[in-house]
Order: structure tokens, then sequence, then C-alpha cells
């Protein structure tokens, strides 16, 4: 080969070992979350399980699923160090079409309605549950304006961007990691350490009925949330987390009662 054939020929090579990069950059999906993040020396640290809690996603629509799973993708492996805040919020960021949030249902002024990114408030709740359970401090936590049917009454947690956020504190001498997943039909959030507090916690629910406005209005329900601590001694340890009202509802006029 020639000096003057050599040089397209090269010229020829180094375009052919571009085009995976330039195929793949036309290809992305902006509006995909980002790839996770590769796996770090330390990802065994956190070895000791503090807590988990799990909820069924049967009946939950394809749109609502992929929600969920764009908001654990953006949850799982996050590190809260002592005294820090997790924000569920700050973690998952807006729920907007152009990240790929999808149209599902969610509850709103106690109806049934539909919105971009319906269905990760599943998400907050599994996340608020397991984090009492693995004795996080709940900073911040608002309830749906009706019950949700995946969780008890006292147990769900609602957010909304900009207006209800989910904020844990982990007042653990040490740093957990949050680990959230889809496998099949089931959601589950757990916390981890890397070592055991050497304590356990369970809740308890007191529910009570609120009388009707109106003979033919609903009840309404007061709930009281506890949970309860469990030293390596013994002992017990009964403390208030929460307390949630749905207030008794008049029929509308010209409708039955729900």
């Amino acid at each position: 080969m020639t000096r003057s054939t050599l040089g397209p020929v090269l010229a020829l090579l180094a375009l052919l070992a571009m085009l995976p990069v330039a195929f793949a950059a036309v290809m992305a999906d902006p509006g995909a979350p980002a790839p996770p993040a590769p796996r770090s020396p330390d990802e065994d640290a956190f070895s000791v399980p503090l807590a988990s809690f799990a909820t069924t996603l049967i009946g939950s629509t394809p749109a609502r699923t992929a929600n969920l799973r764009l908001a654990v993708a953006a949850l799982d492996g996050n590190v809260i160090a002592p005294g820090e805040e997790l924000s569920f919020n700050a973690v998952v960021g807006n729920r907007t079409v152009e990240r790929g949030y999808q149209e599902a249902p969610v509850i709103l002024r106690e109806t049934r309605q539909v919105q971009t990114g319906g269905g990760i408030c599943q998400v907050a709740t599994n996340l608020f549950v397991a984090g009492l359970l693995a004795g996080l401090t709940p900073v911040e936590r608002h309830r749906h304006s009706s019950p949700v049917d995946y969780v008890a009454t006292g147990e769900d947690a609602t957010i909304a961007w900009g207006a209800k956020d989910l904020k844990l504190r982990n007042d653990w001498p040490q740093a957990v990691r949050l680990r959230v997943e889809i496998v099949g039909r089931t959601l589950t959030a757990r916390f981890e350490a890397a070592e055991p507090t050497g304590e356990r916690f369970e809740l308890e629910r007191e529910e009570r009925e609120l009388p009707a406005a109106s003979g033919d209005g609903t009840p309404g329900r007061e709930i009281e949330l506890f949970r309860v601590r469990h030293t390596a001694e013994g002992s017990l340890q009964r403390e208030f987390v929460l307390r949630d009202v749905y207030p008794p509802s008049r029929p509308t006029p010209g409708r039955e009662a729900r």
C-alpha cells in the first residue's frame, strides 16, 4: 500500500471507530433516568439488615409501575450519615414527562384522578414504614386525603412536588443505607447498617370511629400510631408517632352516600 492510499484508509478506520459512540448518543432516551452508579468497593460494608417493609403491586397499571421503578432507581443505594436527613423529593426529583414519568392514578382531594408520576406515593409509604421499623426519626410526613388499599391507615405517606415531602433523619451513631427494589409484584424497602443496633422496633395502631354528622353520612376515623422499642436488655419503650384524622363526611345532595 502506498503512502497516497494509506491516508484515506486510516481516516476511514477512525470514522468507523466513532460509530458506536455516535449511535449510542442518537439512541439515548433523554427522558430516561441516569444509569446506576458502579458498585463501590465498600458495597458490602452495610451487611446488617435493620428493617424492611413490603407492599404488593397487584392491580398496579403498567404506567404506574413504570413510575415506581423510576423512583426506586433514584432512591436505591442512598446512604444517610449520622444526623443527616433523607428527603424523598430531593432524591427522586420532580416527576415530569421529560424525566420519563407517565400519567397514572392518584388520590387528590379524596377523589381518584390521573397525574404525571402517579403511584410513587407507594414508594414513599414503604420508605416511611421501613424507616420507622429501622429506628429512623420521621421529620416530615403527610397522609393521603383518603385511605389507600396497599397499607394500613396511619402508615401511608403521600408526597407532592413543592408541597409535601417525606423526610427521615438518621439518629443512629452510624451511617445507614437504603435499598429499594421491585421483584415480581412486590415492592420492598429496607435499611441496612454496618453494625447491629441492639434494638428492634414494631408498630402499634389504635383506631377509633368518629360518628357521622348525619344519619346517612359516613363515619370518620381517628388513628394513632405508636412505635415500640425493644432493647437488648428486654426493656420496652412506647413512642407516639402520629395521629391521623379522617373527618366524617356528609352525603352530596342528589347522590348516594359512599
